[in-house]
C-alpha cells in the first residue's frame, strides 16, 4: 500500500493525493492532506484482477475515522473492473480534515474487505 502526495501547488493551485493499492477492510486515511479545503475530483481503478464491487466512504474529519462508528459524509459507489471519474465542478468542502476508507458496505458499518482498489486519485484545494 502506497501513498503519493504533491504538495507542490500548480499554476491553478490544486494537490492530488494518489494511493496505490487502496485501502480494504478496517483501515482507514485519516486527515489525508492536513488541511480542509474542497475536493474537485476522485479517479478510481479498480481494474484489477478479482475485483469487487465496493463503497468509497469520505470523511470530513481531521480525527482518527472509526469504522462501524464514525458516520460518513459522502459514499461512492465503485463498480467492479471498471475506471471511473467523479467530478465535483464547485468542489465538495471538508471543513475539518479529509479522511476516507473503502469497504464493501455502503452504511456506516465497516463491512468487510474487498480486493484492493488499484488506485485512487484525489484532487484537492
Amino acid at each position: 500500500m502506497a501513498v503519493t502526495q504533491n504538495n507542490q501547488f500548480t499554476a491553478i493551485d490544486f494537490r492530488y493525493l494518489r494511493d496505490y493499492q487502496a485501502l480494504t477492510g478496517s483501515a482507514a486515511r485519516s486527515n489525508a492532506f492536513g488541511t480542509t479545503g474542497k475536493l474537485y475530483a476522485i479517479f478510481v481503478n479498480n481494474t484489477a484482477a478479482g475485483a469487487d464491487t465496493g463503497y468509497l466512504k469520505l470523511y470530513d474529519t481531521n480525527l482518527a475515522v472509526t469504522l462501524g462508528t464514525t458516520v460518513p459524509d459522502f459514499v461512492f459507489k465503485i463498480q467492479a473492473n471498471v475506471r471511473e471519474v467523479f467530478t465535483f465542478p464547485e468542489g465538495l468542502t471538508f471543513s475539518s480534515g479529509f479522511g476516507y476508507t473503502i469497504s464493501d458496505n455502503p452504511g456506516t458499518t465497516a463491512g468487510s474487505a474487498i480486493t484492493a482498489v488499484e488506485e485512487l486519485i484525489f484532487t484537492f484545494k
